[in-house]
């Protein structure tokens, strides 16, 4: 497992070329800390404090799984399911210790088997009946989603 400084570069990285593909006048991203119950990061969006929580479209089992298979026949890569629809599930069931807007950021490396198009209708018809505590869902795979 990556340490939280990695990880925070990863997601900061991840969270800039998010923003300038949807178009959002990010001034400052800083990372937070898990212990502090606060989202991943701490964005200044036109001037206001915008908090995002961060998540891969694929389990970290699911990667790993993939990373192994040898061919498209094995048995582990048929058996893969929509991980990042369960996920989500466990995202929007959580409670950060903040006052402003949180949005959740759903990214998609290539780390999958099914397809932005499935991912987004799947996450779609959960977000529609429950966001959660988040304000906005984000999908940013080939292209940004707003769920």
């Amino acid at each position: 497992m990556a340490s939280e400084e990695e990880k925070g570069k990863v997601e900061i990285s991840i969270f800039k070329r998010f923003a300038q593909a949807a178009q959002l006048n990010c001034e400052s991203v800083e990372k937070q800390l898990p212990e502090d119950g606060k989202p991943d990061l701490k964005c200044i969006i036109n001037g206001e404090v915008v908090f995002f929580e961060l998540t891969e479209a694929c389990s970290e089992d699911v990667a790993k799984a993939i990373a192994n298979v040898r061919n498209v026949d094995d048995p582990a890569y048929t058996r893969v399911k929509d991980y990042t629809s369960e996920t989500y599930k466990k995202k929007i069931n959580k409670r950060y210790a903040v006052k402003e807007p949180v949005e959740l950021l759903i990214y998609n490396i290539g780390r999958t088997v099914l397809s932005d198009d499935v991912l987004i209708d799947n996450i779609r018809a959960i977000s529609e009946k429950n966001k959660g505590q988040f304000r906005k869902i984000w999908y940013f795979g080939e292209v940004v989603t707003e769920l």
